[in-house]
C-alpha cells in the first residue's frame, strides 16, 4: 500500500501532505511473506485545478475567471486512484458555469469532493474485474482545499478522507468524511496508519525544536528509513497547500543545502536531462 500523511502547520496558513513513493503487490499476506515491490518511482501527492471559465465584458472571448487548488494524495490501488486524478483534472479544469446562467461560479469543495467519491467508486469497479474476489482494487485518498469567499478572498480550510464502504445490502460505495485540519486533526491514510499518527502526536508532543510544525514528515521519514514496513519506501514527497494554492516538491538537499537532482529514483542530472536538453530541479523545502 503506501502511507500519506495530511496536517496544518500550527500557528501558520500551510497545510502539508506528504508520501513514500512505493508500489506493491498486493495479496494474502503473512508474517514472514515477502511482499513484491513494484516502484519505488510511484507520484502519490498530486494537484488538481478547478478552473471556471466564462465572458465579461472585458475579459473577451471565453477564458479561465476564477478558480482554486485542490491536494489530493492516496493509498491503496494504483490504477482506480491515478485514473481518478486523471478524469477529474480535465472535468474540473473546464467549467462553464455561464451555461446554465449568466452568473461566473465555482462548485463547492463538498461537489469536488462528490464527485472524486463517484469517478473513484466507477474505475475500482471497473478495475476489479483484473483482480481475485478476495482482493479488490480498493483505493482511498485525502484531498484539502481552501476555496475562495464570493469576495475572492480565501475561504476556511476544508479536508475531506474518501474511503470504501460497503452498506447493509454489500453494496459498494466511496465515501466521504470531513477532516477537522483547523482544529490539528492530522489525516493519515495507508498502512498501520493508526501508530503512524501516534508516532507524529509523541514528537508534537516532545517539541523539539528542529521537528516544530513537521513532525507527522519526521514520523513518516523514521518508518521508511527503519524499513519496517514492507509497503512503505523509497523516497518522500510532499505537497504544500498555503492561501489555496497548491505547490509540489522535492524533499531532500544534498550537503550544499542544493535540491538533489535524484527524484523518485529518476536522475534529473544525467539521464533527464539528456532526454530533455536542459536541466530538471525539482524545488525543495527542508
Amino acid at each position: 500500500m503506501t502511507n500519506a500523511v495530511v496536517w496544518k502547520v500550527p500557528g501558520s496558513h500551510e497545510v502539508w501532505a506528504v508520501a513514500d513513493s512505493r508500489v506493491t503487490l498486493t495479496g494474502p499476506r503473512s508474517s514472514n511473506a515477502v511482499i513484491p515491490r513494484v516502484t519505488d518511482q510511484a507520484m502519490k501527492v498530486l494537484r488538481l485545478e478547478v478552473v471556471a471559465h466564462g465572458e465579461t465584458k472585458v475579459t473577451q472571448p471565453v477564458m479561465p475567471f476564477i478558480g482554486y487548488d485542490v491536494g489530493m494524495v492516496f493509498a491503496g490501488a494504483v490504477t482506480p486512484a491515478l485514473m481518478t486524478h486523471a478524469a477529474a483534472s480535465m472535468m474540473l479544469s473546464n467549467l462553464f458555469p455561464q451555461l446554465e446562467g449568466p452568473r461566473i461560479w465555482l462548485p463547492s469543495f463538498a461537489n469536488v469532493t462528490e464527485l472524486l467519491c463517484h469517478l473513484s467508486a466507477t474505475y475500482i469497479r471497473d478495475a476489479a474485474v483484473a483482480y481475485s474476489m478476495s482482493n479488490p482494487p480498493m483505493c482511498e485518498f485525502v484531498v484539502f482545499a481552501q476555496p475562495p469567499l464570493p469576495s475572492l478572498d480565501p475561504g476556511p480550510i476544508s479536508a475531506y478522507r474518501i474511503r470504501p464502504s460497503f452498506d447493509a445490502l454489500g453494496i459498494f460505495q466511496q465515501v466521504a468524511e470531513e477532516i477537522d485540519l483547523e482544529g490539528g486533526e492530522i489525516a493519515v491514510i495507508g498502512d498501520d496508519a493508526e501508530s503512524l499518527r501516534e508516532e507524529a502526536i509523541h514528537l508534537m508532543k516532545a517539541e523539539h525544536p528542529a521537528y516544530r510544525g513537521v513532525e507527522p514528515r519526521i514520523a513518516l521519514e523514521r518508518r521508511m528509513q527503519a524499513r519496517t514496513h514492507p509497503t512503505v519506501g523509497g523516497t518522500l514527497q510532499f505537497g504544500i497547500m498555503s492561501h489555496g494554492r497548491v505547490s509540489l516538491y522535492g524533499a531532500s538537499r544534498d550537503s550544499h543545502g542544493n535540491p538533489l537532482q535524484n527524484w523518485l529514483g529518476f536522475d534529473c542530472q544525467t539521464d533527464i536531462r539528456q532526454i530533455l536538453g536542459m536541466p530538471v530541479v525539482i524545488p525543495s523545502r527542508l
